[in-house]
C-alpha cells in the first residue's frame, strides 16, 4: 500500500475513534442544551459541532468504509492473482477481531458489575441498559450477534458495529467465492450458497446489516480502479470534508424526523466520497500532505480499535462514580468548568486504559495469527488438487 495513504487510513482511525468517544463522553457528562440560547466561549461551539452524534456516526461509517477498503480489496487482489487465501484470510480475520472482542466482554462484565455496586448506579438502569446482562446476551456478544440477533452486552452499546463488520468478514470471500478460479468447483458455489445463506439470514434480522454491508463493498470495490476519479487529493478531501459539514447541520433534528431517508442518502453520499479520496490518495503524488508523516498518527492507530472497543463502559462507570459522590444532579446542570474538567479527565482515563488494554490484546495480534497458522490443519481446495484426485 503507498505510504500516503496507509498514513491517511491511520490519521482516519484514530481521529475516527477520538470523536466517537468524545460524542458519548459529551452526551454523558455534558449538557449543552443552553448552547442555542446562551453565549458560548468559541471553543464551546467547535466542541458542539465536532463532538455530536451526526458526526461521530459518520465517522463508524467510515470505519466499514476503510475496512471495506483493506480486508474486501485484498480479497479481491488475491482472487486476481489466482491466489489460494482462504485459510490465512479467515485465520487473519478471527485473530483480528477475537483477540479483542473476548477480552472487552469480560472487561465489560467485571466494570459493569463494579459499577452496578456503587452506592448511586441510577444510570445503569436506563432503558438502553435494562436486561443486557444475561448468559445468552453474553454468549450471542461471543458469537458477534449483538445488535443483530441479541442486544450488546451490558453498557457496551458500540460494540454493533463490530458485529456486522465480523460477518461481513465472513460473507464477503464467500459471495465472491465463484470468481476465485484456482479452487475447485464444489468448494467455489459451496462458499457462495454458505454465504447467501448467512447473509439473508442476519439481513432479514437486521436491515441495517444489509445496507452497512453495501457500504463496507463500495469501500471493498474502491480498491479496483486504476485511476482515480478526482486526480486532486485535496479537491477529494474538500469535497468529504464538506459534505460532513452539511449533514452535521442539516440531516438532524425535524428535518430528518419528517424525511428519515435522508440519513442513508447521505451516508452513501458520505461513503462514496471517502471511497473516492482513498482511491485519489492511492494515485497521488507521494510529495507533499507532511501533516499525514507525523508518528504520532501511527502510535495512536495502533491502540484505536481498543479505544472503540472499551470506552462505553468505562464512561458509564465514571458516570456512575461522579453520581454517587457529586449528585446525580450534577452532570445534568448546565456546563460549568467543573464539568469540562471532568469530562476532559474521564477522555484521559479512556485513553490511558485502552492504550494499556491494548499492549495485552491486539498488540499481540500477529502472535495469535502466527499461532492459528502454524495450529491449523491445512486443506488442499485448489482446482488442481481436485483434477488430481479425479484423475
Amino acid at each position: 500500500m503507498p505510504f500516503l495513504l496507509s498514513q491517511l487510513i491511520e490519521a482516519y482511525r484514530w481521529i475516527g475513534a477520538l470523536i466517537v468517544i468524545s460524542v458519548h463522553a459529551t452526551n454523558t457528562f455534558l449538557n449543552l442544551g443552553d448552547i442555542m440560547t446562551a453565549p458560548h466561549a468559541p471553543q464551546v461551539y467547535a466542541w458542539w459541532f465536532v463532538a455530536n452524534f451526526a458526526l461521530g456516526h459518520e465517522m463508524v461509517l467510515g470505519f466499514f468504509v476503510l475496512s471495506g477498503y483493506l480486508v474486501g480489496g485484498a480479497v479481491l487482489a488475491s482472487m486476481r492473482k489466482r491466489k489460494d487465501f482462504l485459510r490465512e484470510y479467515f485465520i487473519h480475520r478471527f485473530a483480528r477481531i477475537y483477540i479483542v472482542t473476548v477480552p472487552t466482554l469480560f472487561l465489560t462484565l467485571v466494570l459493569d458489575g463494579v459499577g452496578r455496586n456503587l452506592p448511586d448506579a441510577r444510570f445503569y438502569e436506563l432503558p438502553v441498559f435494562q436486561g443486557h446482562w444475561t448468559e445468552a446476551i453474553f454468549l450471542g456478544n461471543i458469537l458477534n450477534f449483538q445488535e443483530i440477533l441479541v442486544p450488546a452486552f451490558g453498557t457496551n452499546s458500540p460494540l454493533w458495529s463490530l458485529a456486522c463488520e465480523f460477518w461481513y468478514y465472513i460473507c464477503f470471500p464467500l459471495l465472491a467465492l465463484p470468481l476465485a478460479v484456482n479452487y475447485s468447483k464444489p468448494l467455489r458455489y459451496g462458499g457462495f450458497a454458505l454465504g447467501l445463506a448467512i447473509f439473508l439470514y442476519l439481513a432479514m434480522a437486521s436491515p441495517w446489516f444489509r445496507f452497512g454491508f453495501l457500504l463496507w463493498v463500495i469501500g471493498a470495490l474502491a480498491s479496483l480502479p486504476a485511476r482515480p476519479l478526482i486526480a486532486s487529493r485535496w479537491a477529494s478531501l474538500a469535497l468529504y470534508v464538506a459534505a460532513l459539514v452539511v449533514f452535521r447541520f442539516l440531516v438532524r433534528g425535524p428535518v430528518l424526523e419528517a424525511h428519515p431517508w435522508l440519513q442513508d442518502i447521505a451516508d452513501l453520499i458520505a461513503t462514496l466520497l471517502l471511497s473516492n479520496l482513498l482511491l485519489t490518495t492511492r494515485h497521488s503524488p507521494v510529495e507533499g500532505w507532511n501533516w499525514l508523516r507525523r508518528p504520532f498518527h501511527h502510535a495512536f492507530a495502533n491502540f484505536s480499535f481498543s479505544i472503540y472497543s472499551i470506552h462505553m463502559p468505562i464512561l458509564v462507570l465514571c458516570r456512575a462514580l461522579v453520581d454517587s459522590t457529586l449528585g446525580p444532579a450534577y452532570a445534568l446542570q448546565p456546563a460549568t468548568p467543573a464539568n469540562w474538567v471532568i469530562l476532559f479527565a474521564v477522555l484521559a482515563i479512556v485513553l490511558v486504559a485502552s492504550y494499556s488494554f491494548s499492549r495485552v490484546t491486539e498488540a499481540h495480534t500477529g502472535t495469535a495469527r502466527r499461532f492459528l497458522s502454524a495450529s491449523l490443519p491445512r486443506f488442499a481446495f485448489t482446482a488442481q488438487k481436485a483434477q488430481e484426485l479425479q484423475s
